[in-house]
């Protein structure tokens, strides 16, 4: 038998996913070759790799990329990386040291492009080059594995040597900065990067994270409008189980226990019913504030009721916005014609707002860029999905 006969047949098994007959193949046939023609070897490195990765024998890999003096292929590497990282659990301490295995340099920056098909019409979508992705998956991998000057480390050069970002990667990257910075006691620092980012990307999860870090500074009203911006915004309601202990504890600290302890049972009812694990935290808090129980039964209401309550801070939060007045300037004008004038203000330092005028208001000839303006807000409705800026003036 030949290494071409012996990559041949562990990639037919492979591709039937028989992985266990594959690995079990190569060890009754390893014999017949020597450590250095099994190593250097890309096909057969590739195909025991991915054997082992398919039926999640991940210390195996390292021991034997020790054992045959391994040097994965770059193309291969990024593949097989892609392959750990998209396990549906993902054991982030073993994307981090195959990460190590190739240096960032090595891989390639091409983003290939291709064509997907999207609600019936063809787009074209380039992809993150190999490269990018090392940095997405390393820095992500040490975040998890709670390495956080590592992580700071890698995410700001992400940023400084990546020409491109896809999938909003910068975004992630910034996140992933202030986070580290958060968990390496500057959290002020982290607090005003986050902030600016959630202009960028209206996560709820960013949401939390800065409503935990007002907690941490003891502001509770400012740590609660966060919380509660986090549960009215989209996603789904049983990835929120954090958040809603974190509002528990909030409204704890304003001695609204009642409600608080609606969210705590919210958090557990919905941890029961997708079978997860309670975290002893919950069940601390559970003993803390003890009201009559909530059953399983009477979930579809509790989360009626909890519901209303979070849509009370958007309605407030609407009324504010309409009669705060705010400052800013002109910065851009889309149109200037016989249908009126429109663009856009900054305010706030990096906010900006669209407004636009009829060309039956007499203000609009005045109008230029660098005009200065003070206006109110008007919040998303049904007929507009953004918000806008109403009662301007100049």
């Amino acid at each position: 038998m030949t290494l071409f006969d012996l990559s041949k047949t562990m990639r037919t098994l492979n591709t039937e996913r028989r992985f266990s007959e594959t690995l079990q193949f190569f060890k009754e046939q390893k014999a017949n070759f020597s450590t250095a023609q099994i190593g250097l070897n890309k096909y057969v490195v590739y195909e025991v790799i991915l054997a082992l990765i398919e039926s999640n024998h991940y210390e195996a890999i390292f021991m034997f990329i020790d054992q045959y003096s391994v040097v994965l292929n770059p193309k291969d590497f990024s593949y097989l990386l892609k392959k750990i990282k998209d396990k549906p659990s993902v054991h982030w301490n073993i994307v981090n040291r195959f990460c190590d295995l190739v240096a960032h340099d090595q891989l390639n920056t091409e983003c290939k492009i291709i064509e997907v098909e999207r609600k019936g019409a063809k787009k074209s979508m380039e992809l993150a080059s190999d490269k990018e992705n090392w940095f997405a998956f390393k820095s992500k991998a040490l975040f998890e594995t709670e390495q956080y000057q590592a992580c700071f480390d890698i995410s700001k050069q992400a940023l400084e040597v990546l020409d491109k970002f896809h999938y909003s990667n910068d975004v992630w990257f910034a996140r992933r900065l202030a986070l580290a910075k958060r968990y390496l006691g500057h959290t002020e620092e982290a607090l005003n990067e986050l902030l600016k980012i959630l202009n960028k990307k209206k996560e709820w999860f960013i949401q939390h994270e800065i409503a935990e870090i007002y907690k941490e500074l003891g502001d509770v009203e400012r740590a609660l409008k966060y919380a509660v911006a986090a549960m009215n915004n989209f996603g789904n309601l049983e990835f929120k189980v954090g958040v809603l202990v974190l509002v528990g504890e909030l409204l704890e600290q304003r001695q609204e226990k009642s409600l608080a302890w609606k969210h705590y049972m919210l958090s557990k009812l919905l941890r029961q019913q997708a079978a997860w694990k309670m975290p002893q935290s919950l069940d601390d808090a559970l003993q803390r504030v003890e009201f009559e129980q909530i059953t399983i039964m009477q979930l579809p209401d509790l989360i009626k009721e909890l519901k209303i309550y979070w849509s009370g801070f958007k309605q407030n939060a609407s009324k504010t916005k309409a009669n705060h007045v705010y400052q800013g300037k002109i910065f851009k004008i889309l149109h200037h014609n016989e249908k009126g004038i429109d663009g856009f203000i900054k305010y706030d330092q990096n906010k900006s707002i669209y407004f636009n005028l009829p060309p039956t208001d007499e203000r609009m000839q005045n109008i230029e860029i660098g005009s200065d303006v003070a206006f109110c807000i008007l919040p998303p409705n049904e007929h507009v999905q953004k918000e806008r800026a109403i009662k301007l003036k100049f």
